[in-house]
């Protein structure tokens, strides 16, 4: 059975979740357990849920189905997500579909054995460990709809237990979708905290740390955690103190996403619907949780912005940002640019299908993989593109506003032109990983090719890369039903890779582990 933290899981029929467009499914509005906690106000606290989880389970071999259904090109849709942005609301199309499975009794744990790569060498083992199902509406165990989004690992604290080894290497991590937000130890697979926010639909994520001043005088870092969604407000969760102390009404359309600066905690930046990315300092509350936010800066877009990322190499001087119609960068100093509202700096055009350079696409997944390599998928392409921000950018400096941008590389993903099954990268190991339409993680070890991207010319032909590994979905049985027809939405690991956590549409967060 499934690993849950309100028992065991007997699945239902689910429906087919494989079309472009996803049709909008209605969304009832679940009733809130005794635990549930209504929206809180900036000044009011919110305890937030303390959930456990049972013991974990293990998976059999992996098996996965085709997409039975061509996805809808006229669906307006969010990041990692297939629905309209009118409305916000994730779905699925629906296919009703009676599947008959035979039991097997081979129990092996999915991807134990490790895998060969094309060129014969041994790749990496990663055992699958915990399959959780905690983001269901009112807790209905047959709740294999609610999609997830988004997860990012807690960042360690300088001070105390964080100094070691094992904590340090943030086996914490906060998960969201529907109407929740857990935080999950992926060692044990215990759901440490869930808060929930009623009729809320979250979408994002992100932590930041806060140096609080405590009330005898003392300073003391904190994790803040905040939260974001349909809604377009961000709820921000004190997480030892186990409160949302307060939320910010950044957007009055849905936030796509969100994230921190990596030098200045308080800097948080928001992208919208309402085709806006917006730059807030969000203060430091005081010891009775009072605090003020100030937006600083209004980025405007041609278009809704669905994955964002501050230039690693100068995070206070740049933000780059995957939209529905192309990948762009602004220029967000303080102190040089006075004025408030700004339009982007340069436009990066990609080739398209046919060699052809184009900017009007959409690009539905980016991450920076190094202070300069950049990753970026288009749902249009068979691929996913490493390219120079240094190099590219560069070219904007005479004045111009549309670039081509300087691909290095190209990794071969899946065939799938179903869109917003995002990607993440993993910095100190050098890797990408991408979901996809079958439930497959793509694995790439880009350690060996580093060395040779960074020397590429730019007259040279394009390389393209394979995948080193492609971990499988197991088998999942619930009350002795096989879980098929899994979409991989988000895969992100911790800094280590030490920890694999897939995020899927059907309401599983998956956890593997290196060994």
């Amino acid at each position: 059975m499934l690993h849950q933290s309100f028992g065991p899981v007997t699945p239902s029929k689910r429906k087919g979740a494989r079309s472009k467009g996803r049709a909008k499914s209605k969304r009832s509005h679940s009733q809130s357990s005794s635990k549930e906690e209504a929206s809180p106000s900036p000044k009011k606290l919110s305890r937030l849920q303390e959930e456990h989880s049972t013991a974990a389970t293990r998976a059999s071999r992996p098996q996965t189905k085709e997409s039975q259904t061509p996805p809808d090109p006229d669906g307006a849709h969010r990041n990692g997500g297939r629905h309209k942005a009118t409305k916000a609301q994730s779905h699925k199309k629906a296919t009703q579909q009676k599947e008959e499975h035979k039991e097997e009794e081979d129990e092996r744990d999915a991807c134990s054995t490790p895998e060969k790569d094309l060129e014969g060498e041994e790749t990496i083992t990663l055992e699958p460990v915990h399959f959780l199902q905690c983001h269901s509406k009112a807790n209905n165990r047959d709740d294999f709809k609610t999609q997830l989004w988004a997860c990012v690992f807690e960042p360690p604290l300088d001070c105390g237990t964080r100094k070691d080894p094992v904590v340090s290497s943030s086996r914490t991590a906060a998960t969201c979708g529907g109407d929740s937000v857990c935080l999950v130890d992926c060692e044990t697979g215990i759901v440490l905290k869930k808060y929930k926010v009623t009729g809320e639909e979250f979408y994002t994520v992100t932590w930041t740390t806060l140096t609080m001043v405590t009330s005898d005088g003392r300073k003391k870092k904190h994790n803040v955690l905040a939260a974001a969604g349909r809604r377009g407000i961000v709820k921000l969760i004190h997480v030892t103190a186990d409160y949302c102390y307060g939320e910010i009404k950044a957007h009055k359309k849905p936030i796509a996403t969100a994230c921190f600066s990596p030098t200045c905690e308080t800097h948080l930046f928001t992208a919208s619907y309402d085709k806006k990315i917006c730059a807030w300092d969000i203060g430091i509350p005081d010891c009775d949780y009072n605090f003020q936010e100030r937006q600083l800066m209004v980025l405007d877009t041609i278009s809704t912005p669905l994955r964002i990322a501050l230039v690693p190499s100068c995070p206070d001087r740049f933000l780059v940002a995957g939209c529905e119609q192309g990948c762009f960068a602004w220029d967000i100093r303080l102190d040089d640019k006075p004025q408030k509202n700004r339009a982007f700096e340069v436009e990066f055009q990609f080739p398209d299908d046919e060699g052809n350079d184009t900017s009007s696409h959409r690009v539905d997944g980016l991450a920076f993989l190094n202070e300069d390599i950049v990753v970026t998928k288009s749902s249009k392409r068979e691929s996913i593109n490493l390219w120079s921000w240094s190099r590219s950018f560069k070219q904007g400096k005479s004045g111009r506003r549309t670039v081509q941008a300087v691909i290095l590389a190209e990794l071969e993903w899946s065939s799938t032109d179903l869109p917003y099954l995002t990607l993440s990268t993993c910095p100190t190991e050098e890797y990408v990983f991408c979901g996809d339409e079958k439930g497959s993680i793509w694995m790439y070890d880009l350690s060996n090719h580093l060395s040779a991207l960074c020397a590429t010319k730019e007259d040279c032909p394009t390389e393209r890369i394979g995948p080193s590994q492609i971990l499988k979905w197991p088998e999942l049985k619930a009350n002795g039903e096989l879980l098929t027809d899994v979409l991989v939405n988000n895969v992100v690991t911790d800094p280590t890779f030490t920890y694999l956590v897939a995020l899927t549409d059907v309401n599983i967060a998956a956890i593997w582990k290196k060994v």
